[in-house]
């Protein structure tokens, strides 16, 4: 079961270009009997949930007309009793939008579970600190895959990058991104919409690079790469993974479940399996 909680929240003094605000540190959950051993914990603001409450309003009015939302404040934004009420209040959105996909699905639920990871991690690929931004999408995996199902846009989207940074980082990310890799490999095995295949070759070519590295045999990959050539799915080495997920837009609304019943991505899937790959997760 797909539990939110509001667990903490601290001020944070604002910078020059930013005043101070209220952080909220949001714990995502799946418990069943028990409580999820490995929750995600992200922090949003204010303005972030009241982002989420606007794009659910105007996307489905009915399913949101009786949501109730707290209002700006001038002052007293910092007061404690204010703070928990909003807190309440944040969880009840929630709440919400864990008792209904539809809204989970929308466009501002994307955005609101993956954005701010995904501009933080953008920044730090900018500045080179691929170290950092690795651990950022690696939070931002943990949290999306708790939301969404294994195969959906974002949860594929996140894990690619995971692999692209860990190929472009020059072996620095090799050994933890190995896993990430062999992940990826599994669950493309069974994706069938035609936007998230463009990646499977770019795939192919990032993980090629990673089993180099670290010295795996890289036969199979090899095998697999010219399987799809030959059936005339792009393979080559440019764009790499990376580039060509961030070529893709992120909070695109998409059917979440991965599915297309185009002719041309049905061939796609019936051409890209059949081969075992090594050191597969299953």
């Amino acid at each position: 079961m797909l539990k939110f909680e509001i667990v903490s929240s601290r001020t944070v003094e604002g910078g020059e270009a930013d005043k101070k605000y209220v952080a909220y540190m949001l714990q995502v959950r799946q418990d069943s009997t028990v409580n999820d051993a490995d929750p995600a914990n992200v922090e949003r603001r204010y303005t972030h949930f009241l982002d989420l409450f606007n794009g659910l309003k105007k996307d489905f009015p009915t399913l949101m007309n009786n949501v109730s939302f707290p209002r700006k404040s001038i002052t007293g934004n910092f007061n404690p009793t204010l703070i928990s009420s909003r807190g309440d209040a944040f969880e009840s959105l929630l709440d919400l939008i864990a008792n209904e996909s539809r809204l989970r699905e929308s466009p501002a639920a994307i955005s609101f579970f993956q954005d701010t990871e995904l501009s933080e991690a953008r920044r730090l690929i900018k500045n080179n600190d691929y170290g950092q931004a690795f651990w950022m999408l690696e939070n931002s995996f943990k949290l999306l895959s708790k939301v969404y199902t294994d195969r959906s846009r974002p949860v594929l989207l996140t894990l690619c990058r995971l692999v692209g940074l860990a190929a472009a980082s020059g072996g620095a990310l090799a050994g933890p991104g190995e896993r990430w890799a062999q992940l990826a490999l599994r669950r493309y095995e069974a994706v069938s919409d035609s936007d998230l295949l463009l990646l499977y070759g770019p795939l192919l070519q990032a993980c090629i690079s990673i089993w180099d590295i670290l010295g795996r045999d890289r036969s199979k990959l090899v095998e697999e790469v010219n399987f799809i050539w030959r059936r005339g799915l792009n393979v080559d080495p440019a764009p790499t993974l990376l580039e060509a997920v961030e070529n893709m837009t992120l909070t695109e609304h998409v059917p979440l479940t991965g599915a297309d019943d185009s002719r041309t991505a049905q061939w796609l899937v019936n051409t890209a399996g059949g081969v075992v790959l090594p050191h597969q997760v299953f």
